[in-house]
């Protein structure tokens, strides 16, 4: 079982939100390999470090987006780092079974729940 996170508009929308992965008992976090240039702002992530700096831009200083998970609860841009610092030291043999290693951290193409 898991929880996944989204970053959400920080305002009444009827927007999409960006999915940004899934966090699993026993696993690294799995993020979403994303890319879609034409929302706005656009959004390409294919690494940890974007996906981190993407957050803190749109998250932590524009307050454009809250992250959410998807039991509707606001989890601040620390928390959610902290919770992937600590999902890293998850060494689960099939870490990277079903899912690409970008510099130690799991990620996947295309939708997944």
């Amino acid at each position: 079982m898991g929880t996944n996170y989204y970053a959400v508009r920080n305002r009444l929308s009827v927007e999409e939100p960006i999915h940004i992965g899934k966090s699993s008992w026993g696993w690294k976090f799995l993020f979403h390999d994303y890319e879609d240039m034409w929302s706005d702002p656009p959004v390409e992530w294919h690494t940890f470090n974007q996906i981190k700096a993407w957050l803190e831009e749109h998250v932590e200083q524009k307050k454009e987006f809250v992250i959410m998970n998807e039991y509707d609860q606001i989890v601040s841009l620390s928390e959610f780092l902290d919770m992937v610092k600590q999902k890293q030291e998850n060494d689960n043999k099939d870490n990277f079974k079903y899912a690409k290693n970008v510099d130690g951290y799991r990620f996947v193409e295309g939708e997944f729940l």
